[in-house]
């Protein structure tokens, strides 16, 4: 195989990725719309952190003046993925599009958090996840601060 052979198939699998990636716009949240709360709720993992925060309806209202007309924001949890600059951009495009893609089309299943959008600006290495916040945890959380039987964890 030729380095013309390789080059057009990188062409053409950017493309397709940036296709894919376009395609998913109506589930890109305006970032102006997300609003962290400043508090130590935090949980890390391998791949980023998830934070709580405010999703509002709209980003060109004040945030003191959006609830008055459009009622209070939604808490919601924004998992910001890990990028560091070693990191290759188009592998990274590939796979979040892909998180997406599956996730956003999994929309009514009852054991997966409900998927509300995401914000990406590859340039300038940020690419979030939101979904509703839970007040609970993750399950294994849910399940630690508990005293449950074994047929009750098991039904979880």
């Amino acid at each position: 195989m030729s380095d013309a052979d390789d080059a057009e198939r990188k062409r053409l699998r950017v493309q397709a990725v940036d296709e894919t990636y376009t395609g998913l716009k109506q589930h890109q949240i305006d970032r102006r719309r997300i609003v962290f709360v400043r508090d130590e709720l935090r949980r890390s993992g391998g791949y980023g952190v998830v934070r709580r925060a405010q999703l509002y309806s709209s980003a060109y209202l004040p945030i003191w003046l959006a609830p008055r007309f459009q009622g209070p924001p939604q808490l919601v949890a924004v998992k910001q993925i890990r990028i560091s600059a070693a990191d290759n951009p188009l592998e990274l495009k590939r796979a979040f599009t892909k998180e997406v893609l599956v996730w956003s089309s999994l929309l009514t299943h009852p054991g997966i958090a409900k998927f509300l959008g995401f914000y990406a600006d590859f340039e300038n290495s940020e690419a979030w996840l939101v979904s509703p916040w839970e007040p609970y945890g993750n399950i294994t959380d849910f399940i630690s601060r508990r005293e449950l039987e074994v047929p009750e964890k098991l039904s979880l």
